[in-house]
């Protein structure tokens, strides 16, 4: 009866990985936002039926078996779209570092080039971002083992594959996760996870290249939230004010994505509030490459386009070595680019 019961098992899980795979492999083309402007954009997102992964593990083809793909960010130049993400593999040590794809019909089809970095340790969310006409990437390398894990930003010296660290811009007793920086009146900003998935930290400086940067003094500045307590992407920092995406962790670990406009941000105080009672992004429920949780979005107008990267897991069958089958999605405008 137990070699029955082993056998019904292991035929279940091929199944619904069959499925998965299946699902996922529907409908290999971007989300079409159909506007051209980013709030917009983001309301189009809230509970829309996102289509099939662009590009997932199975994409990967020099790093062993993957686990997942995960934490995508853009980068655009011209007609070219670079996609620099996490790739998983549990069967290493360490066991994550960041890959490269380019797509050059706006997202429609990846090609993979490669490892962009690789390191000594575990490395997720590649936030990348220019300054200054310099490409900088501000990777997470929190997952190692090391408790104290500073924000290590990288500089490119050969575009894509080639960078070199710079600075630990934020030092300290904790784990600095997921951080993203962005200039907000006359000085640089950071906001990062600080170990829990319920608490957020602020950090600034005058240059973006300095280490050490200056700690809020009202650290940490968000206690106790794990509806959003954790930097989910890239923040849209436009004139009239910050958004910025936090994970939902509340049921587990990167369950949901929700956004949120920072209403004050000086040196003295912080202050943020959620752009809706619902989250941005979550899992659709049932089968299906995004079926179960949602916890990233890089959005981005270029040159009056609309760009976005979000991941998705599934709800069932996830992946027993790695504890996660993440995937990647991206959208864009609409052929015209006309607002709708």
């Amino acid at each position: 009866m137990k070699r029955i019961i082993s056998a019904l098992r292991r035929f279940a899980r091929v199944w619904v990985l069959g499925v998965h795979h299946t699902l996922a492999s529907r409908d290999r083309r971007p989300f079409e936002l159909g506007t051209t402007n980013v709030r917009t954009a983001l309301k189009r997102l809230e509970h829309a039926p996102l289509p099939g992964p662009v590009f997932r593990a199975s994409d990967v083809t020099n790093h062993g078996n993957l686990g997942f793909v995960a934490d995508p960010f853009l980068h655009v130049e011209d007609r070219t779209v670079h996609l620099f993400f996490e790739v998983f593999s549990p069967h290493r040590d360490p066991t994550a570092a960041i890959g490269h794809a380019v797509s050059n019909d706006g997202g429609n089809s990846w090609t993979y080039t490669g490892l962009a970095l690789d390191a000594d340790r575990h490395l997720s969310f590649p936030y990348v971002f220019t300054a200054a006409d310099e490409t900088y990437m501000l990777p997470d390398i929190a997952n190692s083992g090391d408790y104290r894990a500073p924000a290590r930003l990288y500089r490119s010296i050969e575009f894509p594959l080639n960078w070199e660290p710079v600075a630990d811009i934020i030092t300290g007793p904790d784990k600095y996760q997921d951080t993203i920086v962005f200039q907000w009146e006359s000085r640089w900003w950071a906001i990062t996870g600080t170990g829990s998935n319920d608490e957020i930290s602020v950090y600034y400086s005058k240059t973006l290249t300095a280490p050490d940067w200056t700690p809020h003094p009202e650290n940490p500045v968000v206690t106790d939230r794990p509806s959003a307590g954790r930097p989910a992407g890239r923040p849209l920092v436009r004139e009239d004010g910050i958004v910025a995406f936090f994970q939902d962790c509340t049921a587990e670990y990167g369950d949901k994505l929700r956004a949120y406009e920072i209403t004050s941000l000086d040196t003295l105080t912080y202050d943020d509030r959620p752009l809706s009672d619902d989250a941005l992004l979550e899992g659709t429920g049932g089968l299906g490459w995004n079926s179960g949780r949602m916890h990233h979005l890089d959005i981005q107008s270029v040159d009056g386009k609309i760009y976005c990267a979000y991941d998705g897991d599934v709800g069932i069958g996830r992946n027993r070595f790695s504890g996660s089958m993440w995937a990647i999605g991206v959208g864009t405008t609409d052929l015209t680019g006309n607002s709708q």
